[in-house]
């Protein structure tokens, strides 16, 4: 028989032991975003760290801080300066810094122009501006750059609305001399067009706002009023007026520094994160729309039925504003290839509506974007 020595005996409690001890995480990764934990956005960086977390076999970990670490305006130079290792980075906040993405967003226009609309062309929309953006625009993966940032997914809201406090838009005159938030520059030009004013504010500053009577209304998808509670002071809602959608979204930006320092296999553990995040991001504010919409009924809010001839004001502006936007992009911000990209990103969008007419579920269409966009991205290469 075999004698079992003192040391055998410690070296396999040893072994066992480590067998037995959980895997630690090599890379810890704190997201910043300025959204509420419970909101479309909170919910889906979840799906980002449990995507990530996976994918990595554990080795890559992150811990989400919802409006905690940066604020929104606060994302993107956190970012850059490592303040974040990943961030909810919004284009419009910064358009000297990205100028060419945010032309690539003053497309969302183009949803107002759909010829079937079936409502989900903002799905529809992130797939396009994913596809355009990793492989047609190398301007716009430089102003990442530039920013060290590492570009990894996006995401797009619901078509957007009036949200008014105390006052109601259902005509063309109904909109002269009032003051609307608008979230970006496309925004701002639909109101100076219709006799308003357009009010450049973060959404978290909408609620007190809309309160002190600083804006009548603000343009907004209607799962804002989820996210910042702005179910306390809303009153009046037009659904479809302006249209369009906010699409200047990074939803998951690393830290170029960081992204670099990780192995290439933990790099496409991010990728998948990354489009994890963009598609719980758009799936989520597209479920919560119609939701958010049934919310504010059943409280009361009064809805209104914008006349058909705002609906083909609206139209017009779009089909106009698409026009002169490639020049203005061109002489404000250096935009070179303005119109270049307009001519091939609408292509690419009325694929897209094709490649989502189908899609059901937030699975399906993470595995759309991924199989069509972000598995040919090589993690050996990209952001280096």
């Amino acid at each position: 028989m075999k004698r079992t020595t003192t040391k055998t005996v410690i070296a396999t409690l040893g072994a066992v032991l480590v067998a037995a001890t959980p895997a630690v995480a090599k890379e810890k990764l704190n997201f910043a975003y300025g959204y509420p934990a419970n909101s479309a956005v909170g919910l889906a960086v979840e799906d980002y760290a449990a995507a990530v977390a996976e994918r990595s076999g554990d080795n890559v970990t992150v811990t989400g801080f919802p409006m905690s670490l940066l604020s929104l305006p606060e994302t993107s130079p956190g970012v850059r300066d490592s303040l974040a290792d990943v961030g909810f980075v919004l284009t419009p906040y910064y358009p000297a810094e990205y100028s060419n993405n945010l032309f690539l967003h003053e497309q969302n226009l183009l949803i107002n122009l759909a010829e079937n609309p079936t409502g989900k062309e903002p799905l529809a929309f992130t797939g396009a501006m994913l596809e355009y953006t990793f492989n047609n625009c190398p301007e716009c993966l430089e102003e990442f750059k530039a920013q060290n940032q590492v570009y990894t997914g996006g995401g797009v809201t619901p078509l957007y609305n009036m949200l008014c406090k105390d006052t109601s838009i259902t005509t063309i005159d109904d909109l002269k001399g009032k003051r609307l938030r608008a979230g970006g520059a496309g925004f701002v030009r639909f109101a100076e067009h219709f006799g308003a004013q357009g009010v450049r504010l973060p959404v978290n500053e909408v609620y007190e706002a809309l309160d002190q009577g600083i804006l009548d209304c603000a343009m907004l998808s209607a799962p804002e009023l989820t996210n910042y509670n702005l179910y306390e002071v809303v009153t009046d809602i037009t659904l479809d007026v302006p249209g369009g959608a906010f699409a200047g979204v990074a939803s998951a930006n690393v830290n170029a520094d960081r992204w670099k320092a990780m192995s290439t296999e933990d790099r496409e553990a991010l990728l998948w994160g990354g489009n994890a995040m963009t598609a719980a991001t758009t799936w989520n504010f597209y479920t919560d729309d119609s939701a958010a919409v049934q919310k504010s009924r059943d409280l009361g809010i009064a809805f209104h039925e914008p006349t058909p001839e705002l609906l083909a004001a609206v139209k017009e502006f779009a089909a106009q504003d698409l026009k002169t936007v490639s020049g203005l992009f061109k002489e404000t911000y250096g935009v070179e290839r303005a119109e270049e990209i307009t001519a091939e990103f609408a292509p690419i969008l009325e694929k897209w509506y094709g490649l989502v007419a189908d899609i059901s579920t937030k699975e399906e269409l993470q595995q759309l974007y991924w199989d069509q966009v972000i598995s040919k991205v090589d993690p050996a290469t990209y952001g280096q």
